[in-house]
């Protein structure tokens, strides 16, 4: 697997669709999973949710918007403990 970085705004993010793929778990699942993360870390005043991911979207196959996310490397970590 060819894993590419997105650069934006000054931070490197990492695609949750390649994520999704490196780790084994569908796509969808990661999204549902990375939603009640971005839920908990947003009730600690000391957590900012945008530091560890954006919501984004992407055009399928179908031509459908679906979700996806963008994840700092503070988020790829909080991914990677979870598991």
């Amino acid at each position: 697997m060819n894993f590419k970085l997105i650069y934006q705004d000054n931070v490197f993010y990492a695609d949750s669709r390649q994520v999704a793929e490196l780790v084994d778990k569908r796509h969808s699942d990661l999204c549902r999973d990375i939603a009640k993360y971005a839920d908990i870390v947003s009730t600690n005043a000391e957590l900012r949710s945008l530091d560890f991911f954006i919501e984004s979207s992407y055009v399928d196959k179908k031509g459908e918007t679906r979700k996806c996310y963008l994840l700092t490397k503070k988020g790829c970590d909080m991914v990677a403990n979870k598991m």
